[in-house]
Order: structure tokens, then C-alpha cells, then sequence
């Protein structure tokens, strides 16, 4: 089986949803957390840049989390 050695580029367009929460631990510290969901929808794939023709999902869950420090 021959893999392809092609490439591809695409401006995708989508949405993002995601939530996020802040915790002051002191005046100055203070912790973060957040998720977000991302959906680019679906590019196809050709033959001669991905071996055989194929959709692709653009979709990431995306968590992050943080500490703060305020001057």
C-alpha cells in the first residue's frame, strides 16, 4: 500500500463553545480552568494526499487550566 505524499491547505470555518471558572486563592494568586469545543466541520481528502480519498473531522475538546499571579 502506497501512502500519499501529498499536501493539503484549507481555510475552515466553524465554532467554539466552551466554559471557564476563576478562583481567587489571595489578593494576588489565583486559579483557572477551562474547556473549550471546536468543530471545523468535515474536509475531503484526496487520494493523492492521504493514500486512499477520506473525510477528515476538524473537531477538539481543548481543557486548560492556569495559575494567575496579579502585580
Amino acid at each position: 500500500m502506497r501512502l500519499g505524499v501529498g499536501s493539503a491547505s484549507d481555510t475552515r470555518i466553524g465554532w467554539t463553545a466552551g466554559a471557564g471558572i476563576e478562583y481567587a486563592l489571595t489578593n494576588n494568586w489565583s486559579v483557572k480552568t477551562e474547556y473549550l469545543y471546536v468543530d471545523l466541520g468535515k474536509f475531503s481528502c484526496g487520494a493523492a494526499v492521504c493514500g486512499v480519498p477520506t473525510d477528515v473531522d476538524y473537531r477538539a475538546h481543548i481543557a486548560r487550566a492556569g495559575v494567575n499571579y496579579k502585580f
